[in-house]
């Protein structure tokens, strides 16, 4: 039986990672974060987080989860309200399957993970990091896509912060 860990970036335009306990194995699995439409907008859809853990054939015992915490800045008051449903959803998901999980500051992961890195340049500095670890990946949220997804990358680097502090 393998243990994994799950990073997820919190938010609609978040993702989902998961990696065995093996340093360097590629990741296991990965997904841009599921949603469904509202009145306004979308949402972050629990239903299908559940049903992708599920797809991982790995008994939730097994499992630990990295959630991301939404950050104190955002473009605005609309946008972190989002997040933090977003949060709160996948919380609730989380505690009503009694799935182990950590929350995590983006300041945690990042802080290991991208040692040395200028404030504000995150986001190349994560997908270069996510490149040297696992250089077989491209990052891609389809395979029509041209560009690295932000939200698989950090997903996937909270998760190998997961694996590094053996939480």
């Amino acid at each position: 039986m393998t243990s994994l860990y799950i990073g997820i970036d919190n938010g609609l335009t978040g993702a989902l990672v998961a990696l065995s306990t093996v340093a360097g194995a590629d990741p296991v699995a990965m997904t841009v974060m599921p949603t469904r439409g509202k009145a306004k907008g979308n949402e972050v859809d629990g239903d299908a987080i559940l049903e992708w853990f599920r797809e991982l054939h790995t008994p939730f015992d097994q499992l630990t989860v990295l959630l991301e915490v939404p950050g104190k800045h955002s473009p605005g008051a609309q946008a972190l309200c989002s997040m933090w449903d977003s949060f709160g959803c996948i919380r609730g998901v989380l505690e009503c399957r009694g799935i182990r999980h950590h929350r995590i500051n983006p300041q945690m992961w990042q802080k290991t993970m991208l040692v040395g890195c200028a404030k504000g340049d995150t986001k190349p500095a994560a997908l270069a990091k996510a490149r040297q670890l696992w250089p077989r990946e491209t990052w891609l949220a389809t395979p029509r896509s041209s560009v690295p997804h932000n939200g698989i990358v950090d997903a996937a680097l909270i998760s190998e912060y997961g694996r590094l502090k053996n939480l």
